[in-house]
This record gives C-alpha cells, structure tokens and sequence, in this order.
C-alpha cells in the first residue's frame, strides 16, 4: 500500500529519502525480494532442489522400464525362431571380494521359446543343438585406486553343476565412470533340458564392488541357431604353440 503526498498510517514500512534513491534503479523482483526477506527466492530454490530430485527419481525409473516387459506371454512374436530368452537383474548387488559368484539374473524380458529362466540366476537350455548367448553386466565406479574384475558366461551341467563351457572377460575398473562388459559365446550342446548359462563376476576389491541391475544395465539372453550338434568340443587351457609368424 502507497500512501503519495499523505502521512503513512502508524506502523505502516515506510522509505525515507535515501533509501527513495536507492530505490530509483530497482526492479519490481527486486523491491518484492527486499520486502518478503528473500522468501521467494529461497521457495524457488526449495522448488528446483525438489524437481531435480523427482528428475533423479525418473531418471532411476527408466532403468527398470522396458517395452518388452508387456510382451513375456506373447510366444507367437517367435515364429520361425528356434530357441529364446532373455533375462535381467531386477536389482543392484554387493560383490564380495576374491569369490566367483553367480550374478542372480532373475527376471524374465520378452517372451521366449525353447528356453526358460531357471533358478532364479540361469536360462535353462530346453533343447540341444547350437546356441549363442550374451551378456551385458555393468560395474561402479571406483573411489580412488583401479582393481580388476573377471567376468563369466558359464554354461553349466543343470545338477551336478559341473562347468561344460564358459568364455571370460576382463574389466578393469576405474574411478572415471562406471565399466561395462558385453560379450557373447557360441557353443553347442548335445542334450535337452540339461544345460543352464550362467553369469558370474570375480573381483580383487577389498571392498564390495557393486553391480547393477535393471533393463538398461544388465542382460542375459540365448538365441538358438541349429539343432545338428556336431563337434562339441570343448578345450579349457590351450596348449603353447610356439613363435606366430
């Protein structure tokens, strides 16, 4: 309230001279920020801190959303294909130092045929012949010094647990930024529903090394590409084969 050429009533803020020529060169922001302590700012800042958590929040969201989620009963999008599945991590883990431990790939992507998730961390091979599976497994980053992990698609007797045939790859992890392994192997196996592929992650962190799930940063998947099972051999430790060239 304004009170030109009158007295102001009592009680009433009122700007002497000096502060009139102050006054002169502010914006309408300006005098509302002076009257109200700054509360308007300080709300917008609350307001914004607030939207970026929210943001943060979507942000984690989308990690676990994935189109193919709506399409696990829908058996009929793989005519023509002989054998399929897919799974992911449905949530991030701590790794233990020095073990070579499953990844529990528990949750199933898309529909599938001719494979099955099996135990909760495996993909349950349900025919015999060739098959190719991929991986993708992200790790985080590191505080300060760098440290290796060793990563492994395993496929794996169903029972006795026995490795038939396994391919590794070697991360080294950093304190730049998260580190990504993806990789695939092609293998052949002779036998119906006796056969599993499994994930596992071995580290020399003292420390825990945390590993993420969800769609966008952890997936296991097997495609079938023939039934004839021909040549399934299997050489763990490659011998010396002398100077190359």
């Amino acid at each position: 309230m304004t009170t030109p050429g009158q007295n102001a009533p009592d009680g009433a803020w009122q700007f002497g001279d000096r502060m009139g020529q102050e006054m002169a060169g502010m914006t309408t922001e300006d005098i509302i920020a002076m009257m109200t302590g700054q509360t308007r700012t300080d709300l917008n800042k609350a307001t914004n801190g607030w939207n970026g958590v929210v943001f943060d929040l979507d942000d984690i969201r989308t990690q676990y959303q994935d189109g193919q989620l709506e399409l696990n009963t829908r058996t009929e999008l793989l005519e023509g294909v002989s054998g399929y599945c897919q799974v992911f991590m449905s949530k991030n883990w701590n790794v233990v130092q020095n073990q070579l431990l499953t990844l529990p790939f528990d949750t199933q992507l898309g529909p599938e045929k001719g494979a099955l998730p099996h135990g909760g961390n495996a993909i349950l091979l349900s025919t015999r012949g060739l098959w190719r599976a991929d991986l993708h497994v992200t790790a985080d980053k590191m505080t300060s010094s760098n440290f290796q992990a060793e990563v492994y698609v395993s496929v794996m007797h169903r029972t006795t647990g026995l490795v038939f045939t396994e391919h590794q790859y070697d991360m080294v992890l950093t304190a730049s930024g998260s580190e990504t392994a993806a990789f695939s192997i092609t293998f052949v196996i002779p036998d119906d529903n006796t056969y599993v592929v499994r994930a596992r992650i071995k580290h020399n962190r003292t420390n825990r090394l945390k590993v993420f799930g969800g769609t966008v940063r952890s997936a296991l998947s097997v495609n079938k590409w023939d039934n004839r099972t021909t040549n399934a051999l299997v050489l763990d430790e490659a011998p010396d084969g002398g100077d190359l060239g």
